[in-house]
């Protein structure tokens, strides 16, 4: 009747009107107004129907339609811990087909794929979107058959999409390798190595993309605390140590001819590590110098850093530069792993660089900052 009564007005033409509708209907489809409707949907219990529709025989139609609305339900924090609670995680597993990844594996290894059938790939995002937001140990029964399954996603072709699907992965598998290491619920292992993920996990890493990229090496700072993934890491960084030719100068021109004898340290898994804690972007700093603190427990890696590497102990006192607390604890617990390694010509490199005691001492004039006791040991090691 309101429209009618318009039509009605002076001056009311129906393209007028038309643009008034479209107007409304793009309303209808912001970001918000589809947040506020899939609230609402879930308070009137829609979470119970779409659990209760996908049991028994289901025509694969129902079940992918289920599958996406889960997808679109999942997207929104707010709602992930409603749908863990009331069962979605399961009725979401229900509905794979017979050949997606869904079951740990027990002897041989599986190297993940991209997910063939759509509606497997919808199973898969929703489960990454509640992986997210809550804790793994408390809302799924067995992480390690989720673990399998997300990290197909991390190999779908490159598109628009694929960017968040991925992104999503890999803070979903970020938390899911968050459990306390040797618990019953660390996935650690199975996920880099049973499941022999950390290439694609290494590819997502180098994606030129900076929040895929930021979610990829956070999620390796979780993983280098299981040894076989830690081992990945510094085997055979120190090789040749001994010889000159190894600590090398980078050429003044990156594209330039050079021996590739000497490019070694360019070789190493840590070189990534390196080159990331000196991007712009701090949390991707963060991950990446939290990797390496962790890997410094091992002497292989302290030699790099410092004997090998011609940028990387630069690099990382000029993040101990900052006011990020975080950081300059990350660098204090690098010089206190590297000071006490064990080998005299890292000590001695340490001892002739008026950057580490400039460093270390503005780190030791607070006794409340979280670097303090890393710095202090450092300091003492040196003397």
């Amino acid at each position: 009747m309101q429209q009618l009564s318009k039509r009605a007005q002076p001056g009311q033409t129906i393209g007028s009107e038309i643009k008034e509708m479209e107007s409304k209907d793009h309303n209808l489809d912001d970001a918000s107004a589809v947040a506020e409707r899939s609230k609402k949907v879930c308070e009137a219990g829609a979470i119970a129907c779409l659990v209760g529709a996908v049991q028994g025989k289901v025509s694969d139609s129902t079940k992918d339609a289920v599958a996406e609305v889960f997808v679109a339900l999942a997207t929104l924090h707010e709602l992930r811990g409603q749908l863990v609670q009331q069962g979605a995680v399961r009725a979401l597993l229900s509905i794979l087909s017979a050949d997606a990844p869904r079951a740990p594996l027990k002897d041989a290894k599986y190297t993940p794929t991209a997910l063939p059938n759509a509606r497997d790939k919808h199973v898969a995002w929703a489960l990454a979107k509640c992986a997210i937001s809550v804790p793994p140990h408390l809302a799924f029964d067995d992480p390690r058959a989720l673990a399998r399954l997300i990290l197909s996603l991390l190999a779908e072709e490159s598109h628009a999409q694929s960017l968040l699907i991925r992104f999503e992965a890999l803070l979903a598998l970020t938390n899911l390798a968050s459990a306390e290491p040797g618990s019953s619920s660390d996935i650690r292992g199975f996920l880099a190595c049973d499941l022999v993920g950390m290439s694609l996990i290494e590819m997502c890493v180098l994606n030129e993309h900076v929040m895929v990229r930021r979610a990829a090496t956070e999620l390796v700072c979780n993983l280098v605390h299981e040894p076989r993934v830690f081992e990945r890491f510094v085997e055979g960084a120190d090789e040749g140590v001994e010889e000159e030719s190894r600590i090398i100068e980078l050429p003044d021109n990156e594209d330039e001819d050079v021996d590739e004898s000497r490019r070694g340290y360019r070789a190493q898994r840590m070189h990534v590590l390196v080159a990331l804690s000196d991007v712009d972007d701090a949390a991707t700093q963060s991950a990446a110098s939290g990797a390496l603190a962790v890997l410094s427990n091992d002497p292989r890696c302290c030699r790099y850093l410092i004997l090998v590497h011609p940028r990387a102990l630069d690099v990382l006192l000029s993040l101990a530069d900052t006011n990020n607390a975080g950081l300059r604890h990350r660098i204090a617990v690098i010089c206190a792993n590297a000071a006490t390694c064990g080998d005299s010509r890292v000590l001695a490199k340490l001892r002739n660089s008026t950057n580490v005691a400039r460093v270390l001492q503005s780190m030791v004039e607070d006794p409340q900052m979280p670097c303090f006791a890393a710095a202090q040991s450092a300091q003492e090691a040196l003397k």
